[in-house]
């Protein structure tokens, strides 16, 4: 039986929230931990909003987009009591899959239910805090977009972080290194997202829809 709202609510001790924001991942660790850090940071509107992150086990390899909407829609509309207003959301990369308009075309029809995608992936969105993006040359921006294997453990974005950052570990992303001016990486998201596309084709990171609309801060 779906938990009622008031459930929700004395949970993250607020009486009134006006909307249930839950967000299921491709990855394991990383945007689990950006979010969560994002959740316990001053720019996070408790106020209004109750945040919700679903997890998969460890061991679980099942990150395709089609297993992370059955997650998203089994463990969210299938466990809580949701209004129209709330939104499901699913955080997934373009550079491993194929099928991702085939998955926002169900999200459409199911209602509540949206897709924040990253091209080529969620470390791009990354890099959009720490890096003012027109700096690179349009052969590095094509090298960032193909995001090729540079070592066994990292791609090309991976070590342009751990240039600027001096590491860059993606099971343990510290955040903190990152939050201080997601500001920066919301408004070089916007001017990437040109065409406003239902996910971003070329360069681009959706995150920052979610971003906006769970934070205190106007962008």
């Amino acid at each position: 039986m779906p938990r009622e709202r008031q459930e929700l609510f004395r949970e993250s001790n607020v009486k009134e929230k006006e909307k249930i924001f839950i967000l299921a991942f491709e990855g394991n660790d990383t945007e689990r931990i950006y979010f969560e850090a994002f959740k316990n940071s001053d720019a996070f509107c408790e106020e209004l909003v109750f945040l919700h992150l679903l997890t998969r086990p460890k061991g679980d390899t099942k990150s395709a987009p089609i297993h992370v909407f059955n997650k998203l829609k089994k463990e969210a509309k299938d466990v809580y009591s949701l209004d129209k207003n709330d939104e499901l959301w699913m955080i997934i990369d373009k550079d491993r899959w194929k099928n991702i308009p085939e998955i926002i075309e169900i999200c459409k029809n199911t209602g509540n239910m949206f897709v924040a995608v990253s091209n080529p992936c969620f470390e791009f969105w990354l890099l959009l805090h720490i890096k003012k993006i027109d700096d690179y040359t349009p052969a590095e921006l094509n090298a960032i977009y193909k995001n090729k294997k540079v070592t066994s453990k990292k791609n090309y974005i991976e070590t342009k972080i751990s240039e600027i950052l001096g590491t860059y570990n993606k099971s343990n992303p510290k955040p903190e290194r990152f939050l201080p001016t997601i500001n920066l990486a919301v408004c070089q998201a916007k001017k990437l997202d040109k065409q406003h596309e239902e996910y971003p084709t070329t360069l681009g990171s959706h995150i920052y829809k979610i971003i906006e609309k769970i934070s205190k801060e106007k962008y």
